[in-house]
Order: C-alpha cells, then structure tokens, then sequence
C-alpha cells in the first residue's frame, strides 16, 4: 500500500507527518511517498491508495492552492472515483471555495469542498477536545484562526457528513456539535494530535477502512492507557475547554 504525502515541507506543522509515519509503524508494509510542490501529484495516476495534506501557514496556503489548481478537475475525479484523502487542521480550508481574510479580501481556493473558511487573526481558538466516531472515543486538540462554514444550500446530509460528533469542544465551527466531513472517502478534521497516536480505536477503524494489510496498533498497550487517560481527563468539568 502507497501512501502520498503532498508537500510535506510547508504541510508539517503540529507534528502531523507523525500521522503516516505511525500508520507505516502499525502496517510496515506502507509506502510512504513525499511529493513536493513543483510535482504533479502521483495519485493523478493512480497506484496510490491515501493522500495526505497536514496543517500548513496562511502563506503555505496559497503556495498549496497555485500548486494544485491546474488539477483541480482531476482531484475532483480522483474523490468521485473513490480516492482515499485525509485532510487534517487548516488542510480542507484549501480544498473549499474561498478563504476570507481580516481585511475582507478573498482567496479563491480549489472549490472542491462546498464550504468557506473565515480568518481572525487577531484571536486564535485553541481548544481540547473530546467527541465520537461512531461509538469510538475521540480525542485531539484545536488551534487555529480560522472557522469552517458551508456555503448557503450546501450541509450536512447524505452527500456531506460529520467525521465526528463533539462531546466537549466545537464542531465544525462554533455553535454546532458535527466535526469534520467525510465525502465519499474523503476524511477531513481540524482535530490535531497528532490524530492517530492519541486514537488508537479511531486509528484501528481507519485502517480497516482503507484495507491495510495489518491493523494491529503500534504499542498497543502505552496508546491505550495514554487514550484511556485523556478521555477521563477531558471529561474533566474543572478542566478550561477554551482560550
């Protein structure tokens, strides 16, 4: 199995590459490719079975957005055909339709994704955060200067649904309790962690889903005992959930 991280020297902020380094620890079959941003990307072609975009800065952004967009058509293909993607942090804010910015101007993003990011940089939300996939428990971290929307006609439903469902913490963005998106095998989440070592049953799912060889998790015993511990200590109510 290949896995294709896309620009990983601007797309590595909060540790997020370790996400594919402890998928190829639990399943060392894994081919982890770095694709950089003067390159087509290989899963155009095929062969590869995930696609990875970390958190990058708001320059890093726009570097992304002119990357990609002469592929914008074929990424969209890519995603109906059944293409695995995994989105984390400000990564999806790209593949939506625009970013707006403090001063009320626009970047027009890949328009892939029916939503719309909108910057405060002057207020960071930072946040811990604990939720559900499926009946698993979640856990992970917020920190960013942006908030997630979808546009006007477009939602949650049968086409567009939440990754995950918050138990404590905001959702997509605030006011709401659906975290994330999941279109076709497309996963984005704003969650940070890194997301598959603080969840093991999460990680556990995730490789089921994209068929990997080996689903045992990488240190087993310590993740869980770390997950078990963080999901009583968010759960805490003196804990502060906001700042």
């Amino acid at each position: 199995m290949k896995i294709e991280i896309l620009f990983p020297e601007i797309c590595n902020l909060y540790a997020d590459l370790q996400n594919i380094e402890y998928l190829k620890r639990c399943d060392p079959s894994i081919e982890i490719i770095h694709t950089d941003l003067n390159r087509r990307p290989l899963f155009l072609d095929g062969g590869i079975k995930l696609v990875y975009v970390g958190t990058t800065t708001e320059r890093g952004q726009e570097l992304v957005i002119k990357s990609l967009m002469p592929y914008r058509d074929e990424i969209v293909k890519s995603i109906e055909d059944g293409q695995f993607f995994l989105l984390t942090g400000n990564a999806s804010e790209m593949f939506g339709k625009f970013i707006k910015c403090d001063d009320g101007s626009e970047i027009k993003c890949l328009d892939i994704l029916p939503t719309y990011a909108v910057r405060d940089m002057m207020h960071r939300y930072n946040s811990l955060w604990i939720g559900q996939y499926g009946q698993e428990d979640v856990v992970g971290f917020k920190s960013q200067f942006t908030q997630c929307y979808f546009t006007e006609g477009a939602g949650y439903g049968d086409t567009y649904k939440p990754l995950f469902i918050a138990e404590r913490g905001e959702g997509l963005h605030p006011g709401i309790k659906e975290e994330g998106i999941r279109w076709n095998n497309l996963f984005m989440t704003y969650l940070l962690g890194p997301l598959f070592i603080v969840n093991p049953l999460f990680t556990h799912s995730f490789l089921e889903i994209i068929g990997a060889e080996n689903t045992e998790i990488a240190y087993k015993d310590a993740s869980m005992r770390s997950f078990l511990k963080r999901c009583k200590e968010f759960r805490e109510p003196e804990r502060g959930f906001t700042y």
